[in-house]
């Protein structure tokens, strides 16, 4: 199991922190902040980005079993969250936290800290463009 390191849990808390509330309809599946998914999708294309988060959940199930039967969608949503935690929400916030930093240690592999740290401050301030 890969543990995130202290400032990467940091950012990942930080992306929590200023999500934007997703509309009642999207919420169950709302896991990225939305300004760091588009940029991702931007660099990665839709298909690279699934294929991240799917391996973000793999290595959150090591952190949190109950995420045994989350599933990622076609679209990047992480399926079934408020069915797991019977809308726990400080558990399913537990969950969210688990998988955006195992995404972003899975960046920081793949491109760089110094780009993650870019798309994480872009992100924050809300410039995606």
């Amino acid at each position: 199991m890969v543990t995130p390191s202290a400032p990467i849990l940091e950012m990942a808390r930080a992306l929590r922190a200023a999500s934007r509330p997703a509309p009642a309809s999207d919420a169950s599946g709302a896991v990225l902040n939305e300004n760091l998914r588009l940029s991702l999708t931007r660099l990665t294309g839709a298909d690279a980005l699934v294929a991240l988060l799917r391996r973000a959940l793999t290595l959150a199930r090591a952190q949190m079993p109950i995420l045994q039967d989350a599933k990622v969608s076609a679209d990047g949503r992480i399926e079934d969250l408020d069915r797991l935690f019977n809308h726990d929400e400080s558990v399913r916030q537990e969950a969210v936290l688990a998988i955006t930093a195992q995404l972003l240690e899975l960046l920081v592999t793949f491109i760089g800290e110094r780009l993650t740290h870019r798309l994480v401050r872009e992100a924050l301030s809300g410039d995606s463009t």
